[in-house]
C-alpha cells in the first residue's frame, strides 16, 4: 500500500499550528509496515488542491486528507474533492443531521450557513466523526483511496482509529507488527550490542539501540513473535539488575508505582543535583504519596545544622566523599522520617575540582532500615550533564534497592 497524506490550511504553513495529525497517522500506520511514503502540507487554494488531488491519485493507493471540512469559506477540501472526480457536491442529508444534532446539543443556533459543512461531493463513502460535527468522506480517483478527515485532532485520531484504519486493514491486508521497548538505565549500550551480536537475529526482526539521559532502549519490531521474546527474555537476564520494563518510559515512574503499591516512602539530600531528583520524582502523579520532601543542602553549614553531618566529617573528609553521603542520607531519612533516602554530593564543575576531587566526581547514598551504602561515580560530560547523569544514577539506585524488598 503506497500512501500519502495531505495536510490541508494555511494557517500550516505559516506555522501558527504545528502539524501533529500527520505524525499520528505516520506513527500508526508505521505499525503495520505501512508507513507513508509522502507528506505533504497545502494552503487553502483551490485550484492547487484540485491539481495535487488528480496527479496524486495516479501515484498513490491511498490519500488522507486532514483540514478545510469546517463551515467557513475557507473550508474547500470537499468541494475540490468533488471537482477532481467530475461530481457535484450536494447537501447529505446524513452529514447534515449529525451536525444539527451535535450544534444543537452544545445550544449553538444552526444557521443557513452551516449547510455549507455537509455540502460533500455526490455518492461519497461517510466516516462518523464521534468528538465534532463534521462526518469525514471518501472517493475513488482513479487508482487512489482519497480519505478526508478533520482537522482537529482530537476528532481526526477518533475517526482514523475507528473508521479508517479498519478499512485500511481489511482493503490491504495489513498486520499489526510486533513492537517491544525493553528500558535500561544507568548501563553502557556496548554491553546490551555484544549480547545482541551474540544472539544473530534474522533480518527480518529489526533491532534498533537508542542510548541517552543515562538510559538504553532496545527497541524490537518485526512479525516473528517467538524471535522477538526470545531476544528479550536473553537481554532482561543478562541485565536484570539495570531493567526498567517493557514499554517502559521512566524510571522515576516505576519508582512512584513500586513506593505506592508497597505503601513506602522516600525522601532526598541533594547538594550539587540542586533539586533535580526531586523535580524528577514531583513529575509523576501519584508522587505527593510516597516523596515526603528533601533538603537541597548545597552549603557546609545546611549539612552540619539541617542533616546532623558532624563537623568533623567535612573538616577531615570534605562534603565531597562517602562519609558525608552516608551521613546526609541518613539524616535526611531521619528527619523526614522515610523508609528510604537518596543523598547526592559531588563537583559538577566546571569549577571547584582538586587533584585528588575531579568535576564529575559524586557520591551517592541510598538509605534504608538496614543502614546506608554509598557509591562512587566518576561522570563525563559539562556541568548539567553531570547533574543529570547523577540524579540518574541516584534513581538506579534507589530503584535497585526498592526491588530488593
Amino acid at each position: 500500500m503506497r500512501s500519502c497524506i495531505l495536510s490541508i490550511g494555511s494557517e500550516l504553513l505559516e506555522g501558527s499550528v504545528v502539524d501533529t495529525n500527520s505524525a499520528f497517522i505516520g506513527s500508526s500506520l508505521a505499525r503495520y509496515g505501512a508507513s507513508p511514503d509522502m507528506i505533504r502540507m497545502v494552503k487553502d487554494n483551490r485550484e492547487e488542491i484540485i491539481s495535487l488531488f488528480k496527479s496524486l491519485s495516479k501515484e498513490f493507493d491511498v490519500i488522507l486528507t486532514t483540514g478545510g471540512l469546517g463551515p467557513t469559506f475557507d473550508d474547500i477540501t470537499a468541494e475540490c474533492l468533488a471537482a477532481a472526480c467530475e461530481v457535484n457536491i450536494t447537501l447529505n442529508d446524513k452529514a447534515y443531521n449529525h451536525m444539527k444534532e451535535r450544534l444543537e446539543r452544545a445550544g449553538v443556533v444552526v444557521r443557513k450557513e452551516h449547510e455549507h459543512q455537509s455540502m460533500l461531493p455526490h455518492g461519497c463513502t461517510l466516516y462518523h466523526n464521534e468528538k465534532g460535527t463534521a462526518l469525514g468522506f471518501s472517493m475513488y480517483l482513479n487508482k487512489a483511496d482519497i480519505i478526508c478527515m478533520p482537522g482537529v485532532p482530537v476528532e481526526m485520531k477518533t475517526m482514523f482509529l475507528d473508521e479508517v484504519l479498519p478499512f485500511l486493514k481489511e482493503k490491504y491486508q495489513l498486520n499489526e507488527i510486533i513492537y517491544k521497548d525493553l528500558h535500561f538505565l544507568s548501563i553502557p549500550e556496548s554491553d546490551i550490542d555484544a549480547v545482541i551480536r551474540d544472539l544473530k537475529i534474522s533480518r527480518e526482526t529489526e533491532c534498533i539501540i537508542n542510548a541517552g539521559s543515562g538510559k538504553v532502549v532496545v527497541k524490537l519490531r518485526g512479525y516473528n513473535n517467538q524471535e522477538i521474546n526470545h531476544i528479550a527474555k536473553t537481554l532482561i537476564l543478562n541485565f536484570k539488575e539495570h531493567y526498567l520494563g517493557d514499554n517502559y518510559t521512566d524510571e522515576a515512574k516505576v519508582i512512584v508505582d513500586l513506593l505506592n503499591s508497597k505503601k513506602q516512602t522516600v525522601s532526598f539530600a541533594e547538594s550539587c543535583t540542586g533539586g533535580l531528583l526531586s523535580e524528577y520524582i514531583t513529575n509523576i502523579s501519584g508522587s505527593s504519596a510516597v516523596f515526603m520532601g528533601a533538603v537541597v543542602s548545597y552549603d557546609n553549614s545546611v549539612k552540619q545544622n539541617v542533616l546532623n553531618v558532624p563537623e568533623n566529617i567535612l573538616r577531615e573528609f570534605g562534603a565531597v566523599s562517602e562519609e558525608c553521603a552516608a551521613f546526609m542520607a541518613s539524616g535526611v531519612k531521619e528527619l523526614m522520617k522515610t523508609d528510604y533516602a537518596v543523598s547526592i554530593t559531588g563537583i559538577a564543575g566546571p569549577g571547584g575540582a582538586t587533584k585528588n576531587k575531579p568535576v564529575g566526581l559524586v557520591y551517592i547514598g541510598v538509605a534504608d532500615k538496614n543502614g546506608t551504602t554509598v557509591y562512587k561515580n566518576l561522570f563525563n560530560g559539562d556541568r548539567q550533564q553531570v547533574r543529570m547523569r547523577s540524579a540518574k544514577k541516584a534513581l538506579y539506585y534507589l530503584l535497585n534497592l526498592i526491588k530488593e524488598y
